[in-house]
């Protein structure tokens, strides 16, 4: 059977970007999606994720629930992700619905499936859409990662082949993106810097002039 999202949406586009806030916020409503779940702190969270936005959110979730991510290796290994699965006793897997990898496209969720034959302890499987194309589902274990963290929703929009557009109250197209923002804001010219850079006032500057250009000087220059 076929999820019938098929990888149609809910990712992150190829031109994301998050800024720390952002990428804090999102970090936040997954640790509660992952808490209504069930995860609770020590609990093992097994992840078979490429390199993405949705990685990088559940990092920080599991370090706010204290539980503890296993990144399971990409590749046609079910038998190695057999062995690091049930080693864990994990009762929750997050992974990708398929991926690209050198040069096509790796069926994520089919080899892990092949892994969980047989499996008594996993009892959800989370589903990161990534690839426009049919992914094997199982009802009642397999849930999409957006309607995990806002149930009941559908993606925003379709993607151009990458992961989740999760919507954010205030949010609109142009704070969307698909890297993180780590640009130093001190390296930029305030927008309330009147002043030409680090120095003495002019000369011929006025004890008022003085005051107010100390005053007025932002708080990274002070």
């Amino acid at each position: 059977m076929s999820g019938d999202q098929g990888g149609s949406g809910g990712g992150f586009g190829p031109a994301d970007v998050l800024s720390h806030a952002q990428l804090l916020w999102e970090s936040e409503r997954a640790a509660r999606a992952l808490g209504r779940l069930g995860v609770r702190a020590g609990d093992p969270v097994p992840v078979l994720l490429p390199m993405c936005l949705e990685s990088v959110i559940v990092t920080l979730a599991c370090v706010q629930l204290s539980a503890l991510r296993i990144s399971l290796p990409l590749g046609d290994r079910h038998g190695l992700l057999r062995h690091r699965l049930r080693g864990s006793d994990a009762r929750l897997v997050i992974t990708a619905d398929a991926c690209h990898s050198n040069g096509r496209v790796y069926g994520t969720k089919a080899v892990l499936d092949r892994a969980l034959v047989g499996s008594s302890t996993v009892h959800t499987v989370l589903v990161v859409p990534q690839v426009a194309r049919p992914v094997p589902w199982q009802p009642g274990r397999d849930c999409w990662w957006h309607e995990a963290l806002s149930p009941g929703t559908l993606p925003p929009r379709p993607y151009a082949g990458s992961m989740s557009d999760i919507s954010r109250p205030g949010r609109t197209q142009a704070d969307t993106g698909r890297a993180l923002d780590f640009d130093d804001p001190l390296e930029r010219r305030s927008s309330d810097d009147s002043d030409r850079g680090w120095g003495d006032p002019p000369e011929d500057a006025e004890a008022g002039d003085v005051a107010r250009f100390l005053s007025e000087k932002p708080p990274h220059h002070l």
